[in-house]
């Protein structure tokens, strides 16, 4: 369940604070891509961890623009709730458009190895089994801590991008961000 709202956040600052963290999963997801599987290994669940928590903040800034609300809690499925159906729509289609088609293939390798659960490829189907990632993959050394999927990598840029359909006039804020593959700047 999503606490309680705080009221009077600037929807700019969290979008600020959102890519900052932003920057730090891109620079964590270079090391994840290097030839250093060692080092790629310890920053992977570090890397989701801060991903999480960036579509986190871009969630609280797109419901924040909508109803000048901030909602609390690390819910990702919660808060993707919280917004209007246009909203949500867009963000599935960019997701649908971008995302699945560049990664169905790892989708798929990873599918083949675990047969007896396949990877959620809907958004919301992804968002519910990786809504509690901030916090499961955190304390991922407990023996009674239940894993997450996480395939939802991916979601901060989609997320920042409808922000920019929101508020263009933030674009050239936070510059050197990758876009989502397939996206250019200014493409809706």
């Amino acid at each position: 369940m999503v606490k309680p709202h705080l009221e009077n956040i600037d929807p700019l600052q969290i979008y600020m604070h959102a890519l900052g963290f932003h920057a730090a999963e891109d620079a964590l997801g270079h090391l994840t891509l290097g030839p250093n599987t060692q080092l790629a290994g310890q920053v992977a669940q570090p890397c989701m961890v801060v991903s999480a928590l960036t579509s986190e903040l871009f969630f609280k800034c797109l419901v924040c623009i909508e109803t000048s609300r901030t909602p609390k809690g690390h819910h990702l499925f919660e808060l993707f709730g919280l917004l209007a159906p246009e909203t949500r729509s867009k963000i599935v289609h960019l997701w649908d458009a971008h995302v699945v088609p560049h990664r169905k293939a790892m989708w798929d390798t990873i599918d083949q190895h675990h047969q007896e659960a396949k990877i959620s490829r809907d958004l919301p189907g992804a968002l519910l089994a990786s809504s509690r990632a901030f916090e499961t993959i955190r304390y991922n050394y407990e023996p009674d801590n239940q894993a997450s999927e996480f395939n939802i990598g991916d979601l901060p840029r989609v997320l920042r991008r409808v922000v920019l359909q929101m508020k263009p006039e933030w674009a050239n804020l936070g510059r050197g961000i990758k876009p989502v593959p397939g996206f250019r700047h200014g493409q809706k």
